[in-house]
């Protein structure tokens, strides 16, 4: 399933669409043997750190950590441009979702998200 987040606030509104990852085998798989997309990860209720890897991607891609169960969502924690086949990385602030984008990224720490 496909989501449109928006970025409001401080004047540079941006919507970003993104795939859905839903079921356990599109969370394991995230972007591995893909083309890069962006991928919306919703973390398991009462987890709030996420370790990932990059094996078998064959791009580079940015992790961006967003808090916020209902309403607004603010981005807590931006990773960029991680590379191919990095072993491990988990993010240090506590998050809800995490957004691996493949595209432009301009997101930053404290930028206010929402989808439906």
């Amino acid at each position: 399933m496909d989501i449109s987040i928006e970025r409001i606030g401080g004047g540079r509104r941006r919507t970003i669409r993104a795939e859905l990852a839903e079921t356990f085998s599109q969370k394991m798989k995230g972007l591995m043997f893909s083309k890069p997309k962006n991928i919306l990860f919703l973390l398991e209720p009462g987890r709030k750190f996420l370790g990932i890897h990059s094996f078998f991607v064959f791009f580079p891609f940015d992790a961006v950590y967003i808090e916020g169960r209902n309403g607004k969502r603010r981005v807590v924690e931006v990773v960029r441009q991680i590379r191919p086949f990095v072993f491990y990385l988990r993010n240090t602030k506590p998050a809800d979702y995490l957004l691996e984008m493949t595209e432009e990224n301009d997101l930053e720490v404290g930028d206010v998200l929402e989808w439906k």
